[in-house]
């Protein structure tokens, strides 16, 4: 028994630090990644204006600190046409990408309590974990949307 506990703890680190099969892209009118140039490319944006979407050949990285849902809005998320593989891989990624920023928020609350870092600190960790929490229920509601459409 207790070595099964040992495995399944391994087996969740590498679920939380792992790559996904779908990554977001910000399409932003003024600078693009490189690597988003394609699936931005029907998207037409204003100067400054910024829409994400989602690239389901793409890679995106979960591991502490780092994660798609801190990174952009998912306000007005645009999702193309998706078949069902790729609708489950943005899933998969929205589910990991919560599952990393809930680790994160235990982490700085535990880092807080041993005053390793300042209550401005602890404050910016947390308003970037509500922030990537409204992200996941967007993303969902999108997901959702795109899934009814099938």
């Amino acid at each position: 028994m207790k070595f099964y506990a040992i495995a399944m703890a391994g087996a969740m680190v590498l679920l939380t630090t792992a790559t996904q099969a779908a990554s977001l892209c910000n399409c932003c009118g003024t600078s693009t990644a490189a690597a988003c140039t394609n699936f931005c490319v029907p998207i037409k944006v204003a100067q400054g204006q910024c829409v994400a979407t989602v690239d389901f050949d793409g890679q995106s990285e979960i591991s502490d600190g780092v994660n798609p849902l801190y990174d952009l809005s998912l306000r007005n998320i645009w999702l193309g046409s998706p078949n069902r593989d790729q609708l489950e891989d943005f899933r998969k990624l929205l589910e990991s990408a919560r599952k990393g920023a809930e680790k994160d928020r235990k982490s700085s609350l535990k880092v807080f309590a041993s005053r390793k870092i300042d209550k401005a600190t602890a404050a910016a960790n947390a308003k970037r974990y509500d922030d990537a929490i409204v992200n996941y229920y967007l993303g969902q509601q999108s997901y959702r949307d795109a899934f009814s459409m099938q």
